[in-house]
């Protein structure tokens, strides 16, 4: 176990290391995310590590990791995880987001972690009464649990060299790990925490060739861009400030 962990830990700084051809392509202003966003938001990330680049591969998406907006359930929650995160976020611990951290697990974090990154809202529709509740209380139960060390072995493999891997195994490679209860990946713990309310990410599926028998994906196959394109979710957009032209453009 101790060396499992060693080697997890070394692969994991190694793939938490920044790319320096990242590029940010809109400009996030912090006071307008917190305006515009409600809890029970899933927050999209095109991260700028070396292990987002991997994820956008495999996923062939944009997106590779995914946040929820919690806003000030944390701090409802009580209890010593709201405490710590009082002492070290002080007025931000009212605008949390939660998510599963390769070195920390689930965790919050304010939403000034992600300003450099790209970001895009998801936001669920057709909530039913206590719908939003039950979703914050099945994340927040999850607080301190840790990343799943297996995906994170599993995708290692991938890594040199990732073109050589066939397009038809590229999301299979993200489905891998220990699939235990005390460990979860990012974009599962939030599908689950929906699936609890009764929120699919996916329309059912059934095996191929057969029309009957259709089942829900297990959260464990849902990735970040899921989100994206469900039906589930509306995307919102953020307005970018300073955007309008104080003179005709050169076209005009």
């Amino acid at each position: 176990m101790f060396l499992n962990d060693a080697i997890a830990r070394t692969l994991i700084d190694y793939l938490t290391q920044t790319v320096s051809s990242y590029q940010r392509w809109v400009p996030n202003d912090e006071a307008l995310l917190k305006a515009l966003l409600q809890p029970g938001d899933v927050v999209l990330v095109e991260g700028d590590a070396r292990i987002s680049h991997l994820i956008k591969y495999l996923t062939q998406s944009s997106w590779s990791h995914a946040t929820m907006y919690l806003g000030d359930a944390l701090l409802r929650w009580g209890g010593p995880e709201a405490d710590r995160a009082l002492d070290r976020y002080g007025p931000e611990a009212a605008c949390l987001l939660i998510e599963s951290d390769f070195k920390e697990g689930v965790r919050v974090t304010p939403v000034s972690q992600y300003l450099h990154c790209n970001l895009r809202i998801c936001r669920p529709v057709n909530l039913r009464p206590g719908s939003l509740d039950r979703i914050m209380k099945e994340v927040l139960g999850h607080l301190g649990v840790r990343y799943d060390q297996a995906n994170i072995l599993d995708l290692t493999r991938y890594l040199f060299p990732i073109h050589l891997l066939p397009r038809r195994f590229r999301p299979r490679s993200l489905y891998l790990g220990s699939g235990t209860s005390r460990e979860v990946i990012c974009s599962a713990l939030i599908a689950k925490a929906f699936y609890k309310a009764g929120i699919s990410i996916q329309p059912p599926t059934a095996p191929m060739g057969k029309s009957e028998r259709f089942h829900i994906r297990h959260p464990s196959y849902i990735m970040p861009r899921d989100f994206d394109l469900s039906a589930s979710f509306q995307i919102i957009k953020v307005p970018t400030p300073g955007l309008a032209l104080e003179t005709p453009a050169p076209w005009e």
